[in-house]
């Protein structure tokens, strides 16, 4: 076989390879940008959750303090009760 010959067989064949090549490079391509798309959404999502922990933290010590002053108004209240009542026992 002659070398034009080998070359005019081969050349078909590089040139479907190299078609491949460009589709799968394609198809990467793609799918980096699926990936880079997804990491962004989980990164949005992982602040989301970040700040409503930290709401959460927040309300909590919030209702801390409520229940404190509510305590002490529950105190105050029973005690000005009691001396009213001991009044009208008078």
């Amino acid at each position: 076989m002659t070398p034009d010959r080998r070359l005019d067989q081969l050349e078909p064949l590089m040139a479907e390879h190299s078609a491949q090549l460009d589709l799968h490079t394609a198809q990467l391509r793609r799918i980096a940008g699926g990936i880079q798309l997804v990491t962004e959404s989980i990164s949005q999502q992982s602040d989301n959750v970040t700040f409503l922990l930290k709401q959460q933290a927040e309300m909590k010590g919030d209702l801390e303090q409520i229940r404190q002053v509510q305590t002490q108004q529950t105190e105050t209240l029973n005690t000005i009760l009691n001396i009213l009542q001991g009044r009208s026992d008078n």
